[in-house]
């Protein structure tokens, strides 16, 4: 997987962009949500006070999205997840495009700029060895009229680590994913109400339908959805928003009476654009 990407950024040093010039563009933020009724494979439903590090970045034919989530930030009693683990839950999504690599405009219809796709998923849980996940792909920039921007991937899945379950050190399931965003209103003083969202649908995920639970009963299936909707209220550099996320076969978990795979949260937050 190293030599792979090492190859592929040699390919971005040494290819000579020519006319190819995108649009570039680098947005960092930190939010603070107050998050209700979280879902949970192995578990009830989580109520939970994070904060949530975020950034979109482009430069030339590298197109980058990542996030890091720090559960119970403000290490309150009050937190389902006080004093336990994981601490943290990150991913990271580069993507180079393929037009720019061969020089040559590869849209077609509604499907505009084509990248090669990677996202790396990762926690710091201590038992073991938490989540390591790698996702490799392609991925393409859509036009959807009235939308802003509808970024997707399709990605194949290898855990290399899984909480020592079953699915470790295999290749298991894709992820189709889509990111979407566009603009509802401005107002007089130049605020904005913005809707945008995302979505992640994992399936053929064949192994993982072999998960069990604390008692050994199989829980597992082999798909999952996260469909994650968002309002928000942007001013010059605070924003405010109401996040709904539906969730369906959490962490391709059935629903069952031990668990909250399938509940859906209400998300408050707050934003600082940097």
């Amino acid at each position: 997987m190293k030599k792979m990407f090492g190859i592929l950024f040699l390919m971005v040093n040494i290819t000579s962009f020519g006319s190819y010039e995108p649009w570039n563009y680098n947005y960092t933020s930190v939010s603070v949500f107050q998050g209700n009724n979280s879902a949970d494979g192995y578990g009830e439903s989580i109520d939970d006070r994070y904060v949530e590090f975020e950034g979109f970045h482009r430069y030339n034919l590298l197109d980058m999205y990542w996030f890091v989530d720090f559960f119970d930030a403000f290490d309150s009693g009050s937190s389902d997840v006080h004093g336990q683990d994981p601490n943290l839950y990150g991913e990271i999504n580069p993507r180079i495009s393929l037009d720019g690599l061969l020089g040559k405009d590869l849209s077609f219809g509604n499907f505009k700029e084509w990248f090669i796709s990677y996202q790396y998923d990762f926690d710091d849980s201590s038992y073991g060895g938490g989540l390591k996940r790698h996702q490799i792909g392609i991925g393409n920039d859509v036009y959807i009229k009235g939308f802003d921007y509808v970024r997707m991937n399709l990605l194949a899945r290898y855990h290399k680590e899984a909480y020592d379950g079953s699915i470790e050190d295999k290749w298991d399931g894709y992820l189709l994913n889509a990111a979407y965003g566009r603009k509802l209103h401005t107002f007089k003083n130049g605020w904005n109400i913005y809707f945008s969202g995302w979505v992640d649908y994992v399936f053929g995920a064949n192994e993982s339908k072999d998960k069990t639970d604390w008692s050994g009963n199989n829980i597992g299936t082999d798909h999952s959805l996260q469909w994650f909707n968002q309002l928000k209220l942007q001013m010059k550099y605070i924003d405010l928003s109401y996040s709904y996320k539906i969730n369906d076969s959490f962490t391709e978990v059935k629903k069952s009476s031990y668990n909250s795979s399938d509940s859906n949260q209400h998300i408050l937050g707050v934003h600082y654009v940097f």
